[in-house]
């Protein structure tokens, strides 16, 4: 072995820090790059998860509103509101009364509350005389949020 070498043919570097202590420029790129790309995939993807959840939502919360005119219809009297007013209809289905206690009554959950919203992003109902009806997202109209039926704060994005 010659003087003045070191073991293992490593050289003397100079400077206080190697070459090789951070990433290059290509690898930081490279990284980005895939991150970019799984962003690209999971964004969209997690949208169409969310709007799914505030369908669903709506459609249980439609049939839990249309379950109540029902079960009122059976138990009370056909609930008939020519008028259109969702609210006059939602606060009988929600209240018990004193005079005529009826089974069943109230016929919706005590944490039941009417939102009005005219949001077009959301789901509503609107009360057509006999029922409650869907008023899909993207659709104009003022009505019963359905998103916030039971005191839940969802919301579309």
């Amino acid at each position: 072995m010659r003087t003045g070498a070191k073991r293992g043919g490593s050289r003397r570097r100079s400077g206080r820090f190697s070459r090789r202590a951070g990433f290059s420029l290509v690898e930081m790129i490279v990284v980005i790059a895939f991150l970019a790309i799984v962003a690209a995939v999971a964004i969209p993807v997690m949208n169409n998860v969310l709007k799914a959840s505030s369908y669903e939502t709506a459609k249980r919360n439609m049939r839990l509103l249309n379950g109540a005119v029902i079960a009122y219809n059976e138990g009370v009297a056909e609930l008939t509101n020519a008028s259109g007013d969702g609210q006059a209809v939602f606060t009988l289905l929600c209240t018990r009364e004193a005079t005529n206690p009826s089974p069943g009554s109230p016929y919706l959950p005590p944490n039941a509350v009417f939102v009005s919203s005219s949001d077009t992003a959301t789901y509503r109902a609107t009360w057509n005389g006999r029922m409650f009806k869907l008023v899909p997202a993207g659709t104009g109209g003022s009505g019963l949020d359905l998103l916030k039926l039971m005191g839940s704060s969802s919301s579309t994005n």
